[in-house]
């Protein structure tokens, strides 16, 4: 049987087939987090708030929010802020696109140490582009780096990965920026043998340290044989064209930082039996339907679930938060006011990313506001001494 179209989305199959699913899994406690939070996300369950704009036109009542980075309904607020206040931070400069893609040979050692690998393979990725960039050979400056984790493949299979977004240039050690004259930013063979060496050397002394689990059937001389396997073979490592500024790759960026690996509107139909969703194929280009079964589908979607405490998106050099003031002094460095008083293509591209546009008052012209907050009820259990709230009571075992 297959449901309404309206019912096609992620909260409505969590809700349909989760308790069958995780009937006889072990979970991880980030997992049930996910499915408690995204169940009841806009629901009575979490409570309400009121709000009005400045003149009392207009006054509405909503439900509350998970805020839950996996949910595809709390996506948008956050995606647009975080995008608004990226683009204003970018240099007014040429920007790369680099991605760094894990072997699938190592997938599994991912899936038994995600924030311990997720942490090194971001590091790696840092390290090798500061390096390399460092040197008077390809730049000799300190770049900007803006880097961001993505887990998942356009089929939801496991594919560890990060799009780096990096200045083409940077400030050496006179304060001075020096832009970059290469048509690439880094040579690939370099960059693709440097970052390769990193993140191995990484997982070797994770493995030594027992910082890293190893997964079962395998030991850690077995882990230990597997990265010096994979140090001998083709990585991926891709370099994008160079973009004239930064705010089109920190918009792809921005897609993918909340709301998991796919949105409600790719999934074109739910059955008992079957789940039905739309993905493009990268070796065609073309769009393509994958069928799935209920519990197959939850199983490559939770497996993109991210540990709580790990930081999806970072950055580094003169992106940090560190160097904002250096960053300002830089933009006025590049942004020179013209005898015309034309806006440079870099500023304007940024002033067209807006926030999200909220509901404004056709009297007042002021957006809603939140006025008050309805929190739902605490319940006292005396038994056991602590106090839990009614949402708690209605997390899945």
């Amino acid at each position: 049987m297959e449901i309404s179209s309206e019912s096609n989305s992620i909260r409505s199959i969590i809700l349909r087939f989760y308790p069958s699913w995780a009937a006889h899994r072990k979970l991880r406690a980030d997992v049930m987090r996910a499915a408690a939070d995204i169940a009841r996300c806009r629901t009575e369950q979490l409570g309400s708030h009121f709000e009005s704009c400045d003149c009392g036109q207009l006054a509405n009542i909503e439900f509350n929010s998970c805020r839950h980075r996996s949910c595809p309904q709390c996506r948008g607020g956050r995606r647009a802020d975080w995008l608004q206040k990226t683009t204003a931070d970018l240099l007014p400069c040429d920007h790369a696109h680099i991605i760094f893609t894990v072997p699938e040979q190592l997938n599994l050692l991912w899936q038994f140490n995600r924030e311990l690998f997720a942490n090194l393979l971001m590091t790696a990725a840092r390290m090798s582009l500061e390096e390399l960039l460092a040197d008077p050979k390809y730049l000799g400056a300190k770049p900007g780096i803006i880097s961001a984790l993505h887990t998942w493949g356009r089929n939801l299979s496991i594919h560890p990965h990060v799009h780096c977004l990096v200045t083409a240039g940077g400030v050496d050690a006179e304060g001075r920026f020096i832009k970059s004259k290469r048509a690439t930013l880094l040579p690939y063979r370099v960059l693709h043998a440097v970052f390769r060496g990193k993140l191995c050397d990484l997982l070797k002394k994770a493995v030594a340290s027992g910082d890293l689990v190893a997964p079962p059937l395998m030991t850690a001389a077995k882990c230990h044989s597997l990265l010096n396997r994979m140090g001998r073979t083709q990585w991926n490592v891709r370099q994008q064209e160079m973009y004239p500024h930064g705010v089109s790759v920190a918009g792809y960026l921005a897609r993918y930082m909340s709301g998991g690996p796919i949105s409600d509107k790719r999934i074109v139909s739910v059955t008992d039996t079957e789940i039905v969703f739309l993905y493009r194929d990268h070796r065609d280009g073309e769009q393509k339907k994958m069928k799935l079964t209920p519990h197959e589908f939850l199983d490559r979607w939770f497996e993109h679930v991210p540990p709580r405490s790990l930081r999806a998106i970072r950055r580094g050099g003169l992106y940090a938060n560190c160097c904002r003031r250096k960053r300002q002094a830089i933009s006025a460095q590049l942004e020179p006011q013209s005898s015309s008083g034309a806006v440079p293509e870099p500023r304007a591209a940024s002033a067209k990313v807006v926030s999200l546009d909220r509901e404004r008052c056709p009297r007042c012209n002021t957006c809603l506001k939140v006025r008050e907050v309805f929190r739902p009820p605490v319940i006292f259990i005396p038994k056991r001494g602590v106090r839990v709230t009614e949402l708690a009571m209605l997390r899945p075992p």
